[in-house]
């Protein structure tokens, strides 16, 4: 396939899938999608794994203090960073440092030295090398399709996040059951390698950025200024940040698999699985026929699903119905999560996109390890359901609270055809950011 634009004719079927015809675009979706299953072997079998060694939901829940802390430190270096430098060079580097971990996860786990030490030490190293990266793989995806299709594509970079958790738990669930935890860190080490060689394929010239001069406090505060006076950016990361802390029940699924529904580890597989069944859904949906106009509504009501549905997840003693709860709020959340990011990416100039995508970083990143660790608190406080009933409710209250306070979200509209303005510029301007009030 060639990288050259392909005639773009929006009423045409061909645009529908537009983004594909796009060399670079595939290559780079492909070396995700391949990381990303990679990631959810590591994911189950660190989790298994820690509550097989200390039968406690309070273990469980530091994984996710572990991961959130590297992660809020160090996700403002890495937008300055993704701003200054050429963004695959930095991408791959931190590559390097993700396969060295999860190969060390490996043998130490063969050797029989696994412990919960280890576990809280390659989290907390893993998230520092996803925290550097993160913010230049976010804004890779507009220097790879014309911007007449970055709505589409971002959601189709949405289906390989999800389609990643489809497959990966499910089949991590088989191996771990099978082969032990060594072999699922094994395939996320091989996932790495994967990812570091569809970098090394592209052919897009990908800007240098500002160079060392812009790292700097001031393309700091430039960055926060943006996000602050933006009309709709900064309330929609509040709320995400809100729901994916109290909502995200994700922590518990081990202790529902193994002591409340009783499937064990294939069936924590499926239970990981589930939620995200509904999210590719949504994503598949979004990426054929781009982004609802009414953006702002849409965010709001998918919220709404997300959590009505963690709710009744929170109660449920019966296992399909467990599943059926998880896909509808993987559904509801990913509507939510593909329309902000869809905004955030059309709002802004591409010499501010690394800093944008570093501070939504650390609301979109944290607030579920954060959420991780306050659900494995309420639980061994509470109880399990307690834990992820209160969660629910408590991203249901957020959402009633933001809806009231910032009116003017559920009239934003999505306007893909009118470009973001200069970085100073549009840090003048609230709303004229490619986004307009109905």
């Amino acid at each position: 396939m060639s990288n050259e634009p392909q005639p773009e004719d929006s009423q045409s079927p061909s645009a529908l899938v537009s983004p594909f015809l796009y060399r670079d675009f595939c290559v780079f979706w492909t070396g995700s999608f391949l990381s990303g299953i990679g990631s959810q072997f590591t994911n189950v079998a660190m989790g298994w794994q820690i509550y097989e060694l200390t039968n406690s939901a309070f273990q469980i829940g530091l994984l996710g203090l572990a991961r959130a802390v590297p992660q809020i430190i160090l996700l403002l270096v890495a937008g300055l960073l993704a701003d200054a430098m050429n963004r695959r060079k930095l991408m791959m580097c931190m590559e390097l440092g993700l396969f060295c971990v999860s190969m060390a996860l490996a043998l130490l786990t063969l050797a029989g030295n696994a412990s919960a030490g280890m576990l809280y030490t390659a989290t907390m190293l893993l998230a520092l090398f996803t925290a550097l990266e993160q913010p230049s793989r976010q804004s890779m995806v507009p220097n790879l399709v014309p911007r007449a299709h970055l709505a589409q594509a971002l959601a189709l970079q949405g289906t390989q996040r999800y389609v990643p958790i489809i497959a990966g738990p499910s089949l991590a669930g088989v191996v771990l059951a099978m082969f032990g935890p060594a072999a699922c860190y094994t395939v996320d080490a091989l996932s790495w390698l994967a990812m570091l060689a569809s970098l090394a394929l592209l052919r897009t010239k990908i800007p240098e950025g500002g160079g060392w001069k812009t790292v700097s406090l001031k393309s700091l505060g430039e960055g926060l200024k943006f996000v602050r006076s933006h009309g709709v950016i900064f309330p929609l990361m509040v709320l995400d940040f809100a729901a994916t802390f109290f909502g995200n029940a994700r922590a518990l699924f081990p202790i529902y698999a193994r002591d409340i529904l009783f499937v064990g580890p294939k069936g924590l597989g499926v239970l990981y699985a589930a939620r995200a069944v509904g999210s590719l859904f949504s994503a598949g949906t979004l990426s054929l026929f781009g982004p609802v106009r009414r953006g702002g509504r849409w965010i709001l009501i998918g919220v709404g699903v997300y959590g009505i549905a963690t709710v009744l997840f929170a109660g449920s003693h019966v296992f399909w119905f467990s599943v059926l709860m998880l896909a509808i709020s993987g559904a509801g959340d990913t509507i939510s999560a593909i329309l902000r990011s869809t905004i955030n990416q059309l709002s802004t100039p591409d010499e501010l996109r690394g800093r944008m995508s570093s501070i939504n970083s650390i609301f979109t990143s944290s607030g579920p390890q954060l959420g991780q660790f306050e659900s494995g608190v309420v639980a061994a406080w509470l109880g399990t359901e307690a834990s992820a009933m209160t969660g629910g409710l408590a991203t249901l209250i957020v959402l009633v609270t933001i809806a009231a306070w910032f009116p003017a979200i559920h009239r934003f509209q999505i306007q893909p055809d009118l470009a973001p303005q200069h970085a100073r510029t549009a840090m003048s301007n609230q709303t004229d950011n490619g986004i307009e009030h109905c």
